[in-house]
């Protein structure tokens, strides 16, 4: 119900534009019920877009983590606040710092809820079957 809600308030959105919901702060025992145990599959760039040219900049922003999780049986994408690819091995069992549930709701056609979590930090676990 909650999301119908935020999705109908959403309808004055310019095509192609963000609201941000709500800010949820997650403990490490949230991530790993949602999640499982993490494992480090890689990173990528995030580059800045800028709006006024309606193009991607060569500026980097932040780093999209991509974790294997084993409680969903896929990988997910989490946005690391950091320019800097950690220094992690592959497979590597990893824990999150400052994990935040930051979805929003992004309006083209269509009004669409988009999960989105960030983290501050990565770390890796030690003694978790890592090398």
């Amino acid at each position: 119900l909650l999301s119908n809600y935020l999705l109908d308030a959403d309808l004055t959105a310019k095509r192609g534009e963000r609201w941000n919901l709500m800010l949820i702060n997650l403990t490490k025992e949230q991530v790993k019920d949602v999640f499982g145990e993490l494992r480090y599959m890689g990173a990528d760039y995030c580059y800045r877009y800028d709006k006024g040219n309606q193009k991607r900049t060569d500026e980097v922003e932040a780093l999209k983590l991509h974790l294997g999780s084993a409680k969903l049986g896929n990988s997910v994408d989490i946005r690391l606040e950091t320019k800097e690819l950690p220094k992690i091995e592959p497979y590597a069992v990893v824990e999150l710092e400052n994990a935040v549930y930051d979805p929003y709701v992004q309006r083209g056609n269509f009004a669409v809820l988009v999960d989105r979590i960030t983290c501050k930090g990565i770390r890796a676990v030690v003694g978790k079957g890592n090398v």
